[in-house]
């Protein structure tokens, strides 16, 4: 996983390099992967935010064991963002923003997530802690990072993503809805 930004050692977000390279250089990057055996992905499509490989032939690799874990563990996360009524911001924010130890643990300690975590087997009784979790799955892949000023995590580019794309199917569907409904409105009205 390559992400645009990178945060810098203030915690500022800067434009990374490696990423402007393959961006700038994107057709070549494509070719000599695909001579690799690999498919470079660069996503979104229309303003890229991360890029990542995937082995040829398994492009979809939205349903792999480890894919589902990490975004098991996302949903987690907002879970816990939106029982405490947090603005998304606390997890993309690097100055005033970020999950600390003390989250994490009130994040284990929320209805249910144990059993989820231990559901999707990302953690076993007594094995890991939760930020445990989070470093292995999601910070050693690029889809948070720690803020170098003090011990706690936002999302990369890649990790906000996913939320991004949970809101845009969310008004999508009540797009619809409020169709539907308008729609029976105007039929009743007739």
């Amino acid at each position: 996983m390559l992400n645009k930004h990178l945060l810098d050692n203030a915690g500022d977000d800067t434009v990374n390099p490696l990423f402007i390279e393959i961006i700038d250089n994107k057709d070549e990057y494509v070719k000599q992967y695909k001579m690799s055996g690999y498919h470079l992905v660069i996503a979104p499509i229309n303003d890229p935010e991360y890029i990542y490989i995937v082995a040829t032939g398994t492009l979809d690799g939205t349903k792999t064991e480890l894919a589902m874990k990490a975004m098991t563990m996302l949903l987690v996360i907002g879970q816990y963002i939106n029982h405490h009524k947090f603005k998304l911001s606390k997890l993309t924010n690097a100055k005033s923003g970020g999950l600390t130890q003390d989250d994490f643990l009130k994040m284990a300690d929320m209805p249910h997530v144990k059993e989820i975590l231990e559901k999707s087997k990302l953690i076993t009784k007594g094995e890991r802690t939760l930020q445990d979790v989070v470093i292995k799955l999601l910070v050693h892949r690029d889809i948070m990072i720690e803020v170098p000023s003090k011990k706690a995590y936002i999302l990369t580019n890649a990790g906000h993503s996913f939320y991004q794309e949970i809101q845009r199917k969310f008004d999508t569907e009540s797009e619809l809805a409020n169709e539907e409904d308008n729609t029976t409105i105007d039929t009743q009205a007739s």
